[in-house]
C-alpha cells in the first residue's frame, strides 16, 4: 500500500533535511549553521526546520538565519511534539532524500553528502546514517557520554557504536529514500517518543534495509544533568509499552532486558531481606555484582578521561537502566497506549530522535 504523505515534488533539491525542533535556544543555532555549512550533495539541498511554537527565543533565531540563507525554510508544527514535526517537514520536503536531523547535534561538513553517497553505493539500502558519536560537556555529561558508547550502557545497539559499520536495526540520524514513507506511511504522530523505532521496525518488517558507516559523522550532545538524563530514558521506557501494544512484538531484544533484569534484582532483594539471620546478606549480592560490573566498564575504557568521569560512569550507566526500566513498569501499570494524553505535555517534546 503506498501512503500519499505530501503532494508531488516537483523538480527540486537532491536532499532535504529536516530539524525537529522547540525551545533549543542554547543548541539551534549551532545545529543549523552546521547543516547550512554542509558540503552540497550533487543536485544540491534544502534544510527546513519544524518548530513547534517555541517561545524561548528559538523562533528569533530561526528567522534571523532564514533572512541570511534562502535554502532555510522554518515552517510551524502545532502539534509541538517530534512526530508530528518530522511529518510537518516531510509533507514540505521537495527533495529525492530525506534527512531526519536533530537540534542537540553538531554535523560534520560532509554529513549529507557522504549519506548521499552511501545510498548511491547500496542500492538495497532505504536508509542511512552514521553510528552516533556522543559527547558531554560537564564531567557527569562525559560519564553520560561514556555510558551510551558502551554495551554496558546501552546493550546491542549498533547504531550507538562509533566505529561500527553494516547493517542496524535504525539511525540515529537518518537519510531516507523518500519512497520509503510512501511505502510503510508517515511517522506515528500519537508516538511522543519512540517513534523513530516504531517507523524504522514497519520498516525493516517489510524487508527494508539501514545501512550506517562511520564515515557518516555526527555528534550528539548528552542530557547534562541527572534529571533531565532520567526523564529522557523514563520516556524512551514509557513510551516503548505503547509501541509494544500496538506491534505486540519487541522490535529488539535488548528494549526488554533492562526491565526484565532490573525486576529480577529487586525482587533478589526483597526475597534476601524477608530471609532469616545471615542469609539477609542475599539481599546485596545482586547490586554489589551489578555495581562492580558497571564500575569496572568505566575502568576499562578510562583512557585519556578523568578519574571522575570513571567514577561516574556506573552512576549515569545505572541511571539509563532504572529510568528505562521505570518507564516500562509505569507504561504496563497505567496501560500506556498511543491515545495516552497525560504524558503528551510540552515536557514531552523534544528535538532529536529517539533511542
Amino acid at each position: 500500500m503506498k501512503h500519499d504523505i505530501s503532494p508531488e515534488y516537483i523538480e527540486g533539491p537532491l536532499l532535504s533535511a529536516i530539524v525537529p525542533c522547540r525551545n533549543e535556544r542554547r543548541y539551534i543555532e549551532t545545529c543549523i549553521r552546521s547543516i547550512l555549512s554542509q558540503e552540497r550533495p550533487p543536485g544540491g539541498m534544502e534544510v527546513i526546520v519544524a518548530d513547534g511554537l517555541s517561545d524561548d527565543g528559538t523562533r528569533e533565531i530561526l528567522e534571523r538565519l532564514a533572512k541570511e540563507h534562502p535554502e532555510l525554510r522554518v515552517v510551524d508544527n502545532p502539534g509541538r511534539v517530534t512526530p508530528c514535526a518530522m511529518n510537518a517537514g516531510i509533507r514540505e520536503a521537495r527533495g529525492r532524500y530525506i534527512a531526519i536531523l536533530g537540534a542537540h547535534c553538531d554535523y560534520a561538513s560532509d554529513y549529507l553528502r557522504v549519506c548521499a553517497a552511501l545510498l548511491h553505493e547500496h542500492p538495497e539500502a532505504g536508509c542511512v546514517g552514521g553510528p552516533i558519536i556522543s559527547v558531554g560537556k560537564s564531567l557527569f555529561g562525559q560519564a553520560v557520554a561514556a555510558a551510551m558508547s558502551h554495551p554496558v550502557g546501552i546493550g546491542n545497539a549498533r547504531h550507538r557504536h562509533p566505529n561500527f559499520e553494516g547493517y542496524a536495526e535504525g539511525a540515529c540520524f537518518p537519510v531516507f529514500r523518500r519512497e520509503v514513507f510512501e511505502q510503510v506511511g508517515p511517522y506515528d504522530e500519537m508516538l511522543v517518543r519512540n517513534q523513530d523505532d516504531e517507523l524504522n521496525y514497519r520498516f525493516t518488517k517489510q524487508g527494508g534495509k539501514v545501512f550506517l558507516s562511520p564515515r557518516a559523522r555526527a555528534t550528539y550532545f548528552v542530557r547534562e544533568t541527572v534529571a533531565s538524563l532520567f526523564r529522557q530514558y523514563f520516556e524512551y521506557g514509557y513510551w516503548r509499552v505503547a509501541v509494544l501494544r500496538k506491534h505486540r512484538v519487541p522490535a529488539s531484544f535488548r528494549q526488554i532486558v533492562p526491565p526484565l533484569f532490573m525486576s529480577f534484582m529487586a525482587a533478589s532483594v526483597i526475597v534476601g531481606l524477608l530471609l532469616p539471620g545471615w542469609w539477609k546478606l542475599m539481599a546485596g549480592v545482586l547490586p554489589v555484582l551489578y555495581g562492580a560490573a558497571l564500575l569496572t566498564a568505566g575502568v576499562m575504557q578510562k583512557g585519556n578521561q578523568n578519574w571522575r568521569v570513571v567514577v561516574l560512569f556506573p552512576v549515569a550507566a545505572s541511571i539509563l537502566h532504572v529510568a528505562y526500566a521505570w518507564g516500562v513498569l509505569r507504561g504496563i501499570i497505567k496501560g500506556a497506549d498511543r491515545s495516552d494524553q497525560s504524558e503528551r505535555s510540552d515536557k514531552g517534546t523534544c528535538s532529536e530522535t529517539g533511542s
